[in-house]
C-alpha cells in the first residue's frame, strides 16, 4: 500500500478527531456557562426580617442570598446563624443610626451585618466576601456589612463609625 491510497483514511480519521473535539469544547462551555447560573436554596427569609416587620425578610435580593450561600459554603461558617441586621424599615434605620439611603432599608433589601466572634473570622469573612463577589463591604470590629448594592461606589471597604478607615481591606 502506498501513502495516496490511504489518503481518504487520514482525512476521514483527522475529520473525526476535530468533530469531536469541536464537540467536547462546546460541551465544556456549556456545562461551565449553566454552573454559573444562579441557584439559590430555599431558605427561611425571616432570619432577614426588620425587627420591627414580621415577614420583611422576603424583599431580600437573590442574588445577595446567593453569594451568602457561597460565603458559607467556602467559609463553612453558620452565615446565615450570624446575621445581625438584614432588611430595615426606615423606622428601624434611623434607630440604628442607619446611614439615609441604606442599601439594607425597603425596598432596597440589598444588605446584611454578620456577627464577627473575633477579629481572625471577621478577616476570613472580609477577604472570603471579596472572592464570592462582594463589592461593598463595611467592617466592624464585631461585625461584616456585606451588600450589592450597584448603585453606590464598588470595590470599595469602610470602617466605622461610617466613613473611617477599615481595620482590613480586601479591595487594596
Amino acid at each position: 500500500m502506498n501513502l495516496k491510497s490511504n489518503t481518504h483514511i487520514y482525512v476521514g480519521a483527522s475529520t473525526l478527531v476535530l468533530v469531536l473535539g469541536s464537540a467536547f469544547f462546546v460541551y465544556r462551555l456549556l456545562v461551565k456557562k449553566k454552573q454559573k447560573q444562579l441557584v439559590v436554596k430555599p431558605i427561611n427569609t425571616a432570619v432577614f426580617d426588620s425587627p420591627d416587620v414580621r415577614g420583611s425578610g422576603k424583599c431580600i435580593d437573590p442574588l445577595l442570598v446567593y453569594r451568602l450561600q457561597l460565603l458559607a459554603q467556602k467559609s463553612g461558617y453558620p452565615i446565615f446563624s450570624w446575621i445581625s441586621s438584614g432588611v430595615r424599615t426606615p423606622y428601624w434605620n434611623r434607630k440604628v443610626g442607619g446611614v439615609r439611603n441604606s442599601s439594607h432599608e425597603i425596598p432596597n433589601c440589598k444588605a446584611v451585618d454578620i456577627k464577627a466572634l473575633n477579629k481572625t473570622i471577621r478577616n476570613r469573612l472580609v477577604f472570603i466576601a471579596r472572592e464570592v463577589g462582594f463589592k461593598r463591604i463595611g467592617v466592624g470590629k464585631t461585625f461584616v456589612h456585606l451588600d450589592i448594592d450597584t448603585n453606590k461606589s464598588q470595590n470599595v471597604a469602610w470602617g466605622y463609625p461610617s466613613g473611617s478607615r477599615p481595620e482590613i481591606n480586601p479591595f487594596v
